[in-house]
């Protein structure tokens, strides 16, 4: 298979972009099954409805969801740095050019934070900055580096050696404002809640520190800028092997971690619902969850990018390019309809719906959202948010709207 298949055009990459609309798929997912909520909730709202197809729904969110698409997302978001940087570095003021257009992502995260304070806009802007300082280093050490990240290893290692017993149980960021947060998705109204996540700031950034989700983050940069240095997407025929490699050994290593966490449920070491987790072995299953999250979420990545090498998985795959080349647009709309569904100054939807229904929603706002995409980028060149923030980047705004051509 040629080189021709993977690019629709000589700047966009086909996989990179369906890996965009694969994770804005679980990135939906993970927030419509918990009502759209962007912090934690009290235990027992989890466990409220105990239907079959509840239980399902909050399995696939626990297992194979939750704290694996953020990071697929990460990984795109380093690979895309490289590209960038690739592309522009000829360019006059270049490195200027990038900071600014960081800053308005920043900008753009910092007013999504105050609509929902689930954003990651704002905290991969500044991660941003940092990664510019690891561009020229070697691709092993940023591979090696972005591993060790990725696993969370400096977070269980400063837990390990705490002189208090560390607390490694498996829990929804900021717990302890569980109940309040409650009754300010079921109850407030519209302003009260903005002025509440613009107060969440410290909450929010506390928890990316002391969970570690912080450095994960940054880690999964790391392995998307080793993946632009190695041109794994750029020559992905060529790099099929080392691929095929990864998809293996992410797979068994996935494999044995959840045969390991069923021995520990059939042996009463941890308990469902709510993830708990004898003391003796909370940091080690705290540990062992992070690696298993990491190897799934390279799973993924490999795995999407190997089946669109097959040309039956292609055709159902290439739709989800075209949501990829808008994903900042549908990121954010995303939240908007979200807000709209399950809030009090919406439709108040919350704690009223099962996880079961909340899923059935977002897949049919999935499909819809497809449909906007393949409607819009049929009649305009990039996605309304992706449009202005160019535009914003290099103070020009071309035509978005696609030229006719003859005859049509």
């Amino acid at each position: 298979m040629g080189e021709s298949t993977v690019t629709t055009s000589k700047s966009r990459i086909d996989t990179i972009d369906i890996l965009r609309g694969f994770a804005l798929a679980g990135i939906l997912y993970a927030h419509m099954v918990i009502w759209y909520t962007g912090a934690a909730l009290p235990p027992e709202t989890y466990t409220k409805y105990d239907g079959t197809a509840d239980g399902i729904a909050l399995g696939i969110f626990g297992a194979l969801v939750f704290g694996k698409f953020f990071s697929v997302f990460s990984f795109l978001f380093g690979l895309s740095f490289y590209l960038h940087f690739q592309k522009k570095r000829s360019q006059p003021g270049y490195l200027r050019t990038y900071i600014w257009r960081l800053f308005l992502l920043f900008i753009i995260g910092f007013l999504h934070h105050i609509l929902w304070r689930g954003d990651i806009l704002a905290l991969y802007a500044v991660l941003g900055m940092v990664l510019v300082f690891f561009r020229s280093l070697s691709p092993k050490l940023i591979l090696v580096t972005g591993l060790l990240l990725i696993i969370n290893l400096p977070t269980h290692l400063y837990e390990a050696f705490q002189t208090e017993a560390p607390i490694a149980q498996v829990e929804f960021p900021m717990a302890d404002e569980a109940a309040r947060y409650y009754r300010l998705v079921q109850k407030e109204d519209f302003s009260t809640v903005l002025l509440d996540n613009w107060r969440s700031w410290p909450a929010k950034i506390e928890y990316q520190i002391e969970s570690g989700r912080l450095l994960m983050t940054f880690g999964y940069f790391l392995l998307g800028l080793y993946a632009g240095r190695t041109k794994l997407f750029t020559s992905l025929k060529k790099q099929l092997s080392k691929v095929k490699s990864w998809n293996k050994f992410s797979e068994r290593a996935v494999l044995f971690l959840l045969f390991l966490g069923l021995l520990m449920y059939l042996f009463d070491l941890v308990t469902i619902p709510g993830i708990k987790v004898v003391p003796q072995l909370q940091w080690s299953a705290s540990f062992l969850f992070s690696i298993y999250n990491a190897c799934l979420t390279i799973f993924y990545i490999t795995g999407i990018s190997l089946l669109f090498q097959k040309r039956f998985f292609r055709k159902i795959l290439k739709p989800l390019a075209t949501m990829g080349r808008m994903a900042l647009t549908i990121y954010l709309s995303q939240t908007i309809i979200g807000l709209l569904l399950f809030y009090q100054f919406g439709l108040g939807l919350f704690d009223r719906t099962s996880p079961a229904i909340n899923v059935l929603m977002g897949v049919a706002i999935f499909y819809l959202q497809l449909k906007f995409c393949q409607w819009w980028l049929c009649h305009f060149k990039q996605g309304p948010v992706e449009w202005l923030w160019k535009g914003l980047t290099y103070f020009h705004f071309s035509s978005l709207k696609k030229k006719r051509q003859e005859g049509s």
